[in-house]
Parts: C-alpha cells; structure tokens; sequence
C-alpha cells in the first residue's frame, strides 16, 4: 500500500475518534412533538464551568423562543437572572416564555465544559401549551467508540457491543481474506518471476495461467476484504448492544499520527 494511503487510513481514523464519544440519541435526532403546542429544541453551548455552559445554553433557547412567538424579552436581565442562579421555569414564568427543560447532556473537553439541553417549547404565541412526558435522555445515539474500534480492527466494534459471535464472525472473515490477498500476491509473484526466468515456451504459458488464477484469487479476496471491512463497521453504527467508556480528545486515552520517512503508525497515549 502506498504511503499516501496509508496516511489518509490514519487521518480517517483521527477523524472517527474525533466523534467518538457516545452523545445522547436526541442531540442527533430531535423528538417529534406529541402535539402542536409546542416544539423540541436542542441548544448546547461551551464554558469554563459546568453552570457557565448551561446558563449560555439556556439563555439562547430564551432568545430564539421569543424571537418565535414574538414575545419582548431583555437578554442582559435573562442572563443575569441565570448567572444568579435563578431556576430558568421561574424566569420563563416572570417573561412569559413557555420553556419546559426535559434533557441535559455534558461534555468535559479538558480545560472548558460543553452542555447540551433538550427542551419542549411553545409553537407559537397566545395558545395554551401541554407539555409532554419524555424518558428517553439516556438513551444513546451513535455508539462511537464501537465504530473507531471497527475502523481500527473488524469484530472489534461488535465485541464492544458484547455482540460477541458476531465479532469473531468479522474477525475471522478479514483474517480469511487479507490471508487470500497475501497467498494470492504471494503466488502470482512467484509464478511471474518463473515465467520471465524461463524460455521454455509451454512452460511459460503455464506459468502465465497459473500466475492468472492468483491474481483472479487476490483480487476475489480484495473485495471480500473490503466487503467485510464495510459490512463490519456499518454494523458497528447501527446494531444495538451495550454502550461502554468512550474516548474523546482532551481525555485520558489519545492517538496522535506518527508520520516519517520510514514508516506511518499511530501513537496510542494512555494518561493515568
């Protein structure tokens, strides 16, 4: 495999650990409202502390809530209120802003916190709101860390999941193919290097057919391999099974790019 494509294989998997850390089902996909009084909005925002974060979350869902029902509102006085520590149902009370918080999420991302807030809000201005119930904060979206582990080494996603016969499925089928791609190469090489070291002609023919097959072999295995790989980590984003620690930049676990002259790899840095 050329260099060039041994550093994008790298950078892809960067890429995958960048998402890697499991969020809550509703941050990818809203809600769907179970009548029409109100609407599910999802807003996040970052900050040095924990409360800062979910005080600038919330004050923007104050903001474009009123924007929509057209309700006059003071930005400064909500976040001040906020920053107090006022109850954010208190303050939609005292603006009439109806505002129903129902999910929250939060992200260490080492040196600053990212909060995000699910919350049920009014469709439109001068109607009568009926909240509903919601119980499914805690379930989770895609699973990242299942995907990066598949990325990294097919089964291994599927093993995460405790889905541990299906692992093993993958794992021997690549093992299987890459061993075809191998033997394939391997053979095809060897029945070239005859073919060109020799002048008998039904020899060289011979070689030459064999030295086909081998290559009809390796390729077969190629696309098996391929076929595998994708089949494995599609099943890593969309089977259910159970969801375990996640990896996220900033935390414990990271993996940095090595690229020289010589070789490309990843460095795997644990911090205890």
């Amino acid at each position: 495999m050329k260099k060039q494509n041994i550093i994008t294989i790298v950078f892809v998997l960067i890429g995958l650990s960048s998402f890697a850390q499991e969020k809550r089902g509703w941050i990818y996909n809203k809600p769907t409202p179970e009548n029409s009084s109100y609407l599910y909005v999802v807003e996040s925002a970052t900050g040095r502390t924990e409360d800062e974060a979910r005080n600038k979350a919330t004050a923007e869902v104050f903001r474009t809530t009123a924007m929509r029902i057209g309700q006059p509102f003071n930005s400064g006085e909500i976040n001040a209120s906020l920053q107090s520590g006022k109850s954010y149902n208190v303050i939609a009370s005292q603006y009439n802003i109806p505002i129903n918080k129902v999910c929250e999420y939060t992200e260490n991302q080492s040196d600053e916190y990212k909060v995000y807030i699910l919350c049920q809000v009014a469709a439109a201005g001068n109607i009568m709101v009926q909240w509903s119930d919601f119980n499914q904060c805690d379930r989770q979206g895609i699973d990242g860390m299942a995907v990066l582990k598949s990325a990294l080494l097919p089964g291994l996603g599927q093993f995460h999941k405790g889905q541990n016969a299906k692992g093993v499925s993958f794992l021997v089928g690549e093992v299987v193919a890459v061993g075809g791609i191998v033997v394939g190469q391997s053979m095809r090489h060897s029945y070239v290097n005859k073919m060109n070291n020799t002048n008998n002609a039904n020899l060289k023919k011979t070689y030459a057919e064999r030295a086909n097959a081998f290559t009809t072999v390796r390729n077969i295995s190629i696309g098996a391999a391929t076929a595998v790989y994708v089949w494995n980590v599609l099943d890593a984003i969309v089977a259910k099974g159970s969801n375990r620690g996640a990896l996220s930049y900033g935390g414990p676990v990271n993996m940095v790019p090595l690229v020289t002259d010589e070789s490309v790899a990843l460095s795997l840095s644990i911090n205890f």
